[in-house]
């Protein structure tokens, strides 16, 4: 089994780049990632597919996301909490036994002060840099090849000269050698934007569409010859013109990109 870990860019409304690797590989691909999600969350579905199906997992692909992003969890779903949700969405965890906001409270002026008095984007940084650690050496620990990846370039800086001795400590800790990037640190956003800017639907929806994501793992991912069948190929290419956008997907997309 292939598990693939990641917020929407990772998981969405149409197919992403996992449904691909299922296309260059003879394993099961299990998809767990989650719109919305923060870097917690995605390292914790790491570690949890790991307890939950251990030696059936073979690879870990992970794709990491904003670091401005952050979740809250109840015990119980508080039904009150679930008519604001402005900034986030609502999942219940039957792993952990709670519900989870992805992507910053529920309530939006809470969620603004947070931002406002509280978030550190270098500890942010520092926070995420902590995780992809922690990530590697359980996954080490537990024997299990994996590959990681970033959604776009902006949420890690590689400037080692300024960052600070312990930044830079936690930074060459990291084994870079396992990341899947594009030319100089950048992540699917990016690839997209450059091999394939025809396949957006913007101004709509800032996520790159099906045609890029195959692109991608064909192309960077296993860097590869084989194509796809034709017919496969014409409907990832056709998907932008046969595609239907609601007003509401749209408005909740727009409002958790909008940091």
């Amino acid at each position: 089994m292939i598990v693939c870990c990641g917020c929407s860019y990772t998981r969405y409304k149409y197919p992403c780049w996992p449904a691909y690797v299922q296309w260059f590989e003879k394993e099961e691909v299990k998809n767990l990632g989650a719109s919305g999600s923060a870097n917690e969350t995605v390292m914790r579905t790491l570690y949890n597919s790991v307890h939950k199906y251990g030696k059936k997992i073979s690879k870990v692909y992970v794709m990491w996301t904003g670091t401005h992003r952050y979740e809250i969890v109840q015990d119980e779903i508080d039904a009150e909490a679930e008519k604001d949700e402005l900034v986030t969405y609502s999942r219940w965890n039957d792993d952990f036994q709670w519900n989870q906001f992805h992507g910053g409270h529920y309530y939006s002026d809470k969620h603004d002060f947070y931002v406002r008095h509280i978030q550190n984007e270098r500890q942010n940084e520092i926070r995420l840099l902590e995780r992809i650690v922690f990530a590697q050496m359980f996954l080490s620990r537990h024997n299990i090849d994996y590959q990681m990846m970033v959604y776009r370039k902006n949420i890690l800086s590689h400037d080692r000269d300024k960052m600070t001795l312990g930044h830079r400590a936690l930074y060459d800790d990291v084994d870079w050698s396992k990341f899947i990037f594009w030319k100089q640190f950048g992540g699917l956003d990016e690839y997209a934007n450059d091999q394939h800017p025809e396949q957006f639907n913007r101004p709509y929806d800032l996520h790159p569409l099906p045609l890029a994501h195959y692109h991608r793992v064909k192309d960077v991912m296993y860097q590869s010859t084989t194509e796809c069948p034709r017919d496969e190929y014409e409907k990832m290419k056709n998907w932008k013109k046969t595609s239907v956008f609601h007003d509401e997907d749209n408005a909740r997309m727009k409002e958790n990109e909008r940091s």
